[in-house]
Protein backbone atom coordinates (compact mmCIF):
# COMPACT_ATOMS: atom_id res chain seq x y z
CA UNK A 1 0.00 0.00 0.00
CA UNK A 2 1.34 3.13 -0.71
CA UNK A 3 2.41 5.58 1.76
CA UNK A 4 1.04 9.20 1.99
CA UNK A 5 3.60 12.12 2.65
CA UNK A 6 3.08 15.24 3.79
CA UNK A 7 5.74 17.74 1.94
CA UNK A 8 5.63 21.51 3.44
CA UNK A 9 7.60 23.16 0.52
CA UNK A 10 7.22 26.16 -2.18
CA UNK A 11 7.14 24.94 -5.49
CA UNK A 12 9.74 27.02 -6.92
CA UNK A 13 12.41 25.34 -4.89
CA UNK A 14 14.68 22.77 -6.49
CA UNK A 15 15.79 20.88 -3.84
CA UNK A 16 12.13 20.49 -2.75
CA UNK A 17 10.64 19.50 -5.97
CA UNK A 18 13.43 17.30 -6.38
CA UNK A 19 12.37 15.72 -2.71
CA UNK A 20 8.63 15.12 -3.93
CA UNK A 21 9.51 13.55 -7.12
CA UNK A 22 12.05 11.21 -5.34
CA UNK A 23 9.29 10.06 -3.03
CA UNK A 24 7.05 9.71 -6.01
CA UNK A 25 9.49 7.68 -7.84
CA UNK A 26 9.63 5.86 -4.44
CA UNK A 27 6.26 4.63 -5.01
CA UNK A 28 4.62 7.47 -1.85
CA UNK A 29 1.52 9.32 -3.09
CA UNK A 30 2.86 12.58 -2.19
CA UNK A 31 0.55 15.77 -0.76
CA UNK A 32 2.16 19.35 -1.26
CA UNK A 33 1.58 22.07 0.74
CA UNK A 34 2.88 25.43 -0.05
CA UNK A 35 2.13 27.37 3.73
CA UNK A 36 2.27 30.39 2.50
CA UNK A 37 -0.26 29.93 -0.13
CA UNK A 38 -0.19 31.52 -3.59
CA UNK A 39 0.72 35.12 -3.31
CA UNK A 40 0.44 35.86 -0.17
CA UNK A 41 -3.24 34.40 -0.01
CA UNK A 42 -3.62 31.87 2.91
CA UNK A 43 -4.76 28.50 1.21
CA UNK A 44 -8.40 27.49 2.64
CA UNK A 45 -7.91 25.41 5.93
CA UNK A 46 -10.62 24.13 8.41
CA UNK A 47 -9.70 21.84 11.41
CA UNK A 48 -12.72 19.94 13.44
CA UNK A 49 -11.97 16.96 15.48
CA UNK A 50 -10.51 14.67 13.36
CA UNK A 51 -11.33 16.01 10.43
CA UNK A 52 -8.65 18.28 8.67
CA UNK A 53 -8.90 19.86 5.36
CA UNK A 54 -6.27 22.14 3.84
CA UNK A 55 -6.45 23.46 0.33
CA UNK A 56 -9.48 21.28 -0.41
CA UNK A 57 -7.30 18.35 0.29
CA UNK A 58 -7.82 15.95 3.16
CA UNK A 59 -5.22 15.60 5.98
CA UNK A 60 -6.89 13.91 8.52
CA UNK A 61 -4.01 12.06 10.96
CA UNK A 62 -5.65 8.48 9.93
CA UNK A 63 -4.72 9.90 6.06
CA UNK A 64 -0.74 10.78 6.89
CA UNK A 65 2.16 8.40 7.25
CA UNK A 66 4.91 10.96 7.27
CA UNK A 67 5.58 14.50 7.02
CA UNK A 68 8.77 16.29 5.62
CA UNK A 69 9.19 20.14 6.60
CA UNK A 70 11.39 22.16 3.94
CA UNK A 71 9.60 25.57 5.58
CA UNK A 72 6.15 26.55 7.44
CA UNK A 73 4.32 29.47 7.61
CA UNK A 74 6.98 32.85 8.04
CA UNK A 75 5.87 34.42 11.44
CA UNK A 76 5.83 38.15 10.38
CA UNK A 77 4.81 39.42 6.54
CA UNK A 78 6.21 38.91 3.63
CA UNK A 79 6.98 41.18 0.39
CA UNK A 80 2.86 41.20 -0.49
CA UNK A 81 1.95 42.57 2.15
CA UNK A 82 4.38 46.05 1.11
CA UNK A 83 3.01 45.42 -2.70
CA UNK A 84 -0.62 46.18 -1.30
CA UNK A 85 0.43 49.66 0.50
CA UNK A 86 0.88 53.10 -0.92
CA UNK A 87 4.51 53.54 -2.21
CA UNK A 88 5.05 49.98 -0.49
CA UNK A 89 5.07 51.62 2.81
CA UNK A 90 3.80 50.83 6.05
CA UNK A 91 2.25 52.85 9.03
CA UNK A 92 2.38 51.11 12.28
CA UNK A 93 -1.76 50.76 12.71
CA UNK A 94 -1.13 48.91 8.82
CA UNK A 95 2.02 46.59 9.82
CA UNK A 96 0.39 45.47 13.22
CA UNK A 97 -2.41 44.19 11.42
CA UNK A 98 -0.72 41.81 8.91
CA UNK A 99 1.71 41.01 11.78
CA UNK A 100 -1.32 40.25 13.58
CA UNK A 101 -2.45 38.32 10.70
CA UNK A 102 0.90 36.16 9.58
CA UNK A 103 1.40 35.34 13.08
CA UNK A 104 -2.37 33.64 13.65
CA UNK A 105 -1.38 31.83 10.07
CA UNK A 106 1.63 30.57 11.42
CA UNK A 107 0.75 29.48 14.73
CA UNK A 108 -2.71 27.69 13.52
CA UNK A 109 -0.14 25.47 10.89
CA UNK A 110 2.61 24.97 13.95
CA UNK A 111 -0.36 23.93 16.14
CA UNK A 112 -1.10 21.60 13.70
CA UNK A 113 2.21 19.99 12.87
CA UNK A 114 2.39 19.85 16.75
CA UNK A 115 -0.63 17.86 17.04
CA UNK A 116 0.54 15.14 14.14
CA UNK A 117 3.57 15.08 16.04
CA UNK A 118 1.68 14.17 19.27
CA UNK A 119 0.02 11.49 17.04
CA UNK A 120 3.40 9.76 16.38
CA UNK A 121 3.24 10.74 13.13
CA UNK A 122 6.91 10.88 11.72
CA UNK A 123 7.96 14.37 10.64
CA UNK A 124 11.54 15.45 9.28
CA UNK A 125 12.08 17.28 11.23
CA UNK A 126 9.85 17.62 14.45
CA UNK A 127 8.50 20.53 14.55
CA UNK A 128 9.34 21.34 18.32
CA UNK A 129 12.84 21.18 17.16
CA UNK A 130 12.47 22.81 13.93
CA UNK A 131 13.33 26.54 14.97
CA UNK A 132 16.06 25.61 16.87
CA UNK A 133 18.32 26.23 14.24
CA UNK A 134 17.21 29.63 15.01
CA UNK A 135 17.08 29.62 18.46
CA UNK A 136 20.98 30.04 18.54
CA UNK A 137 21.82 30.16 22.44
CA UNK A 138 19.77 27.10 23.03
CA UNK A 139 21.28 25.39 20.71
CA UNK A 140 24.87 25.85 21.36
CA UNK A 141 24.09 24.90 25.47
CA UNK A 142 22.39 21.32 24.72
CA UNK A 143 25.56 21.04 21.90
CA UNK A 144 28.11 21.69 24.80
CA UNK A 145 26.13 19.41 27.12
CA UNK A 146 26.25 16.82 24.83
CA UNK A 147 30.22 16.96 24.79
CA UNK A 148 30.45 18.72 21.32
CA UNK A 149 33.38 20.75 20.62
CA UNK A 150 32.36 24.58 20.02
CA UNK A 151 34.43 28.03 20.18
CA UNK A 152 34.47 29.75 23.18
CA UNK A 153 31.68 31.78 23.11
CA UNK A 154 29.84 35.02 24.94
CA UNK A 155 26.25 35.67 24.28
CA UNK A 156 25.63 39.01 25.67
CA UNK A 157 24.20 42.94 24.84
CA UNK A 158 27.14 44.44 27.02
CA UNK A 159 29.50 45.92 25.23
CA UNK A 160 32.09 46.31 28.05
CA UNK A 161 31.42 42.45 28.71
CA UNK A 162 31.88 41.94 24.88
CA UNK A 163 35.40 43.96 24.31
CA UNK A 164 36.91 41.82 27.17
CA UNK A 165 36.00 38.45 26.18
CA UNK A 166 37.46 40.00 22.25
CA UNK A 167 40.61 40.97 23.99
CA UNK A 168 40.70 37.79 26.42
CA UNK A 169 40.38 35.45 23.18
CA UNK A 170 42.38 37.80 20.39
CA UNK A 171 40.32 37.38 16.93
CA UNK A 172 36.64 36.80 17.55
CA UNK A 173 33.47 36.92 15.04
CA UNK A 174 29.95 38.03 16.22
CA UNK A 175 26.90 36.57 14.54
CA UNK A 176 23.17 37.29 15.21
CA UNK A 177 21.52 35.56 17.86
CA UNK A 178 18.44 34.61 15.09
CA UNK A 179 20.58 33.99 12.36
CA UNK A 180 20.10 34.84 8.99
CA UNK A 181 22.91 37.77 8.49
CA UNK A 182 26.48 37.11 7.70
CA UNK A 183 29.00 36.98 10.59
CA UNK A 184 31.13 40.05 11.11
CA UNK A 185 34.32 40.70 12.31
CA UNK A 186 33.87 41.77 16.12
CA UNK A 187 37.27 43.30 16.38
CA UNK A 188 36.30 45.54 13.60
CA UNK A 189 33.23 46.20 15.46
CA UNK A 190 35.60 47.64 18.55
CA UNK A 191 37.99 49.55 16.24
CA UNK A 192 34.94 51.22 14.51
CA UNK A 193 33.63 52.48 17.61
CA UNK A 194 30.27 50.21 16.27
CA UNK A 195 30.21 47.66 18.90
CA UNK A 196 27.93 49.84 21.22
CA UNK A 197 25.32 49.20 19.31
CA UNK A 198 24.97 45.97 20.62
CA UNK A 199 23.67 47.20 23.58
CA UNK A 200 20.48 47.29 21.49
CA UNK A 201 20.31 43.53 20.88
CA UNK A 202 21.86 40.43 22.24
CA UNK A 203 24.52 38.91 20.14
CA UNK A 204 26.80 35.69 19.89
CA UNK A 205 30.54 36.39 20.00
CA UNK A 206 32.85 33.71 19.39
CA UNK A 207 36.41 33.27 19.11
CA UNK A 208 37.69 32.99 15.76
CA UNK A 209 38.53 29.75 14.29
CA UNK A 210 40.80 29.14 11.43
CA UNK A 211 40.37 26.23 9.34
CA UNK A 212 38.56 24.17 6.59
CA UNK A 213 34.83 24.73 6.51
CA UNK A 214 33.18 21.00 6.40
CA UNK A 215 29.25 20.58 5.78
CA UNK A 216 28.25 17.07 7.16
CA UNK A 217 25.01 15.42 6.29
CA UNK A 218 23.62 13.27 8.75
CA UNK A 219 19.92 10.93 8.29
CA UNK A 220 18.99 9.03 11.20
CA UNK A 221 22.30 9.03 12.60
CA UNK A 222 23.75 8.01 9.38
CA UNK A 223 26.64 10.47 7.91
CA UNK A 224 25.43 10.59 4.01
CA UNK A 225 27.84 13.37 3.28
CA UNK A 226 30.83 14.94 4.40
CA UNK A 227 32.68 17.80 2.20
CA UNK A 228 35.15 20.35 2.30
CA UNK A 229 33.66 23.96 1.00
CA UNK A 230 36.59 25.16 -0.89
CA UNK A 231 36.27 28.70 0.25
CA UNK A 232 39.54 30.68 1.05
CA UNK A 233 40.23 29.74 5.03
CA UNK A 234 40.34 33.05 5.61
CA UNK A 235 36.58 34.00 5.20
CA UNK A 236 34.83 35.02 7.62
CA UNK A 237 31.21 33.32 6.75
CA UNK A 238 31.21 31.25 3.37
CA UNK A 239 27.67 32.33 2.48
CA UNK A 240 28.93 36.32 1.39
CA UNK A 241 31.38 34.43 -1.15
CA UNK A 242 30.07 35.55 -4.51
CA UNK A 243 30.90 31.48 -5.56
CA UNK A 244 29.01 30.32 -2.51
CA UNK A 245 26.16 32.27 -3.56
CA UNK A 246 26.00 31.59 -7.27
CA UNK A 247 26.32 27.96 -7.05
CA UNK A 248 30.14 27.96 -8.08
CA UNK A 249 31.44 26.63 -4.94
CA UNK A 250 33.65 23.20 -5.32
CA UNK A 251 33.58 20.49 -2.82
CA UNK A 252 36.03 17.78 -2.15
CA UNK A 253 34.96 14.40 -0.35
CA UNK A 254 36.37 14.31 3.16
CA UNK A 255 36.69 11.09 5.92
CA UNK A 256 35.45 12.51 9.42
CA UNK A 257 37.55 10.38 12.47
CA UNK A 258 34.97 8.07 14.23
CA UNK A 259 35.12 10.21 17.13
CA UNK A 260 33.80 13.24 15.25
CA UNK A 261 31.50 11.09 13.56
CA UNK A 262 30.03 9.99 17.09
CA UNK A 263 30.12 13.75 17.79
CA UNK A 264 28.10 14.20 15.33
CA UNK A 265 25.34 11.96 16.08
CA UNK A 266 25.59 13.26 19.64
CA UNK A 267 24.80 16.83 18.49
CA UNK A 268 21.92 16.02 15.97
CA UNK A 269 19.80 14.19 18.83
CA UNK A 270 20.72 16.65 21.37
CA UNK A 271 18.84 19.20 19.38
CA UNK A 272 16.08 16.69 18.21
CA UNK A 273 16.95 16.54 14.54
CA UNK A 274 16.32 13.49 12.33
CA UNK A 275 18.18 14.81 9.46
CA UNK A 276 20.54 17.94 9.54
CA UNK A 277 22.90 19.67 7.50
CA UNK A 278 25.96 20.15 10.11
CA UNK A 279 28.67 23.26 10.12
CA UNK A 280 32.32 22.18 10.86
CA UNK A 281 35.53 23.64 11.29
CA UNK A 282 38.25 22.03 11.27
CA UNK A 283 42.09 23.35 12.14
CA UNK A 284 44.97 22.48 10.76
CA UNK A 285 45.51 21.09 14.32
CA UNK A 286 43.20 18.59 13.49
CA UNK A 287 40.70 19.92 15.55
CA UNK A 288 36.88 19.74 15.01
CA UNK A 289 34.54 22.58 16.32
CA UNK A 290 31.13 22.58 15.36
CA UNK A 291 29.22 25.70 14.66
CA UNK A 292 25.69 24.65 14.06
CA UNK A 293 23.51 22.11 12.87
CA UNK A 294 20.94 23.46 10.34
CA UNK A 295 17.30 22.05 10.67
CA UNK A 296 16.28 22.45 7.26
CA UNK A 297 19.24 22.19 5.38
CA UNK A 298 20.40 23.29 1.79
CA UNK A 299 22.30 20.24 0.24
CA UNK A 300 21.21 19.76 -3.54
CA UNK A 301 24.65 21.38 -4.54
CA UNK A 302 26.46 18.79 -3.02
CA UNK A 303 24.15 16.13 -3.91
CA UNK A 304 24.45 17.11 -7.57
CA UNK A 305 28.07 17.60 -7.91
CA UNK A 306 29.58 14.95 -5.69
CA UNK A 307 26.77 12.36 -6.41
CA UNK A 308 25.88 11.81 -2.53
CA UNK A 309 22.71 9.93 -2.02
CA UNK A 310 21.38 12.42 0.11
CA UNK A 311 17.51 13.25 -1.04
CA UNK A 312 17.84 9.15 -1.50
CA UNK A 313 18.32 8.51 1.92
CA UNK A 314 16.30 10.76 3.35
CA UNK A 315 13.17 9.95 1.43
CA UNK A 316 13.91 6.36 2.29
CA UNK A 317 14.48 7.20 6.17
CA UNK A 318 10.91 9.15 6.05
CA UNK A 319 8.98 6.09 4.62
CA UNK A 320 10.43 3.76 7.50
CA UNK A 321 10.27 5.67 10.10
CA UNK A 322 8.45 4.77 12.99
CA UNK A 323 6.94 7.24 15.75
Amino acid sequence: MKKNIVVLGYESNAQTLHQVKTLQQLDANVVFINPYGNAGIYSAFSWEEGNIIWDGQVLSPDRIDGILIQVITPEVPGEDAFNTASDQKLNWEQWFRHFCIQRDRSDALLSLLLHYGNLGIPIFNPVSHYHLSRYKPYQIQRLKEAGCLLPPTLISNNPIAATEFIQAHGQCIMKPVAGGALTLSANDLITSGQIQSLSQVPAIIQKRILGKDLRVTLVEDEIVSCVVINVPESSLDFRGGLDYIHGKVHYDNYLLPDAVQEQCRRGAQAVGLRYTGIDIRVTPKGEYFMLECNSAPVYLGIEQKMGHPITEKLCKALLKAKP
